[in-house]
C-alpha cells in the first residue's frame, strides 16, 4: 500500500505543486483586496521522502486523498493579532476541513515551551471550483499555516536545533527554552501594543499641532503630517515642482535623513520648522531657481518627495552659516556632499 500511495503521488506531484502555487497566488490577491498587511506568503509541495516517512509511520492511509498536507501554503504576518485577521479571511473564502484543522496556539500546554501556529486544512469552495482556472483542483485539500514573524522565528530555530518536544530536550536546557519562548511571546504582545500606540498618536497629532505647535516635536508622523497639510509648505512645494518639472512620489522617501538635517540646525518642533520655512522662503525659492537652471525641464518629470521646500531649507541654513566646517558637518548628518556643492553653498549666502 505504501508503494502504491507514493507512486500515485509521483504521478500527481505536479498537480499538487500547481495547486499550492495557485492557492498561494489567490491568498495574495485576497489579502491585497482586503488591504490586509502581511510579511510573506510561501507555498510548497510535500517532499517524496517526507511522504514515505509519514505513510510508513502512520500505517492508516488507504488513498492519497486522505493525506491533507500534500500541498501547503504559509502566511507570515507582522503582528500576532493579524493571525486572527488572516484566519477570518481564510474562513470566509475557503471550505474548512474542521476535523483536520487545529489552532495549535490554543493547544499549547502551560508547562511546555514553544510557539505553535494556526493550521487550516481547506479546499476550494464550489463556486470557485466551477471556474476554469480552478477546475483541475476540484476536491483537493491544502494545509494553510498562519503565524507571526516571531512565531515563525521560533519554529525555524526549534526545527534547526532538532527538538520538537520538550521531552526530547535535556533537563538543563529545558528552562532556557521556556524562558526564550516567554520572551518571544512578550515581544509579540509588545509589538502589537507599540503599533496601537502609534496609531493613536497619528490620529491625535493633527489636533495637537493646531493647539500646541510649539510643543509638538518633529518625528516621522508629525513631519509627514506637516508636509501634506501645512499651507505654506504645500504651496512652496507646488511652486518648486512646477518650475523644476518635478513630480512627487506617493510615499515620501528618506524621511530620517530629512529629520537629521533639520535637527542639525536645532529645528525640533513643528512651530520652529514652520517659522524657519517662512523666514527663509525667499532663499529657498532662489535655491530652487538654481536647481531649475541646471536641469533640462523639457525632459520627463523627475520624481522627488514632498517636502522638497524643506530639503532646500536645510541647504539654505547650511549656506547661512558661512562656515565650511559647519557645512561639512551638515553633509555628514544629511548624507550629502561634495567639494563643488560646498563651494556653491559658501557662495550662495554672499
Amino acid at each position: 500500500m505504501e508503494k502504491d500511495l507514493v507512486a500515485d503521488f509521483d504521478a500527481k506531484r505536479e498537480v499538487y505543486n500547481s495547486f499550492a502555487k495557485t492557492v498561494s497566488d489567490l491568498l495574495e490577491r485576497l489579502l491585497l483586496a482586503k488591504k490586509t498587511s502581511y510579511h510573506s506568503i510561501s507555498f510548497r509541495c510535500k517532499a517524496r521522502d517526507s511522504l514515505e516517512r509519514k505513510v510508513d509511520a502512520k500505517q492508516r492511509y488507504n488513498a492519497l486523498e486522505e493525506i491533507t498536507d500534500l500541498a501547503g501554503a504559509r502566511i507570515i504576518t507582522h503582528f500576532s493579532d493579524d493571525v486572527d485577521v488572516v484566519a477570518s479571511m481564510v474562513e470566509s473564502e475557503f471550505k474548512i476541513d474542521r476535523a483536520n484543522s487545529i489552532d495549535k496556539r490554543a493547544s499549547l500546554d502551560p508547562d511546555r515551551f514553544g510557539y505553535l501556529s494556526l493550521h487550516y486544512v481547506v479546499s476550494l469552495k464550489r463556486e470557485r471550483e466551477k471556474l476554469q482556472e480552478y477546475s483541475a483542483f476540484k476536491g483537493m485539500k491544502i494545509e494553510i499555516q498562519i503565524r507571526s514573524i516571531l512565531q515563525h522565528t521560533w519554529a525555524e530555530i526549534e526545527h534547526d536545533i532538532g527538538y520538537k518536544s520538550s521531552v526530547e530536550v535535556p533537563r538543563a536546557t529545558r528552562r532556557k527554552f521556556s524562558r526564550m519562548a516567554g520572551l518571544l511571546e512578550l515581544a509579540d504582545q509588545e509589538f502589537v501594543s507599540i503599533r496601537s500606540e502609534l496609531q493613536k498618536y497619528e490620529k491625535s497629532v493633527k489636533l495637537e499641532i493646531l493647539k500646541n505647535p510649539e510643543k509638538v516635536a518633529l518625528d516621522k508622523i508629525t513631519y509627514l503630517d506637516f508636509i501634506c497639510s501645512d499651507e505654506k509648505c504645500v504651496s512652496m512645494d507646488s511652486e518648486i515642482a512646477s518650475a523644476c518639472n518635478f513630480k512627487f512620489f506617493e510615499e515620501p522617501k528618506n524621511v530620517a535623513k530629512q529629520l537629521d538635517g533639520l535637527l542639525f540646525f536645532g529645528l525640533r518642533t513643528i512651530e520652529q520648522l514652520k517659522k524657519s520655512l517662512i523666514e527663509n522662503e525667499r532663499e529657498i525659492m532662489r535655491r530652487a531657481a538654481d536647481v531649475t537652471a541646471q536641469l533640462d525641464t523639457s525632459d520627463k518629470p523627475r520624481f522627488v518627495s514632498r517636502g522638497i521646500s524643506i530639503f532646500y531649507l536645510s541647504h539654505v541654513l547650511a549656506a547661512n552659516s558661512k562656515d565650511p566646517e559647519v557645512i561639512e558637518a551638515f553633509f555628514a548628518a544629511r548624507g550629502i556632499g561634495g567639494t563643488k556643492f560646498k563651494e556653491y553653498l559658501l557662495q550662495f549666502a554672499r
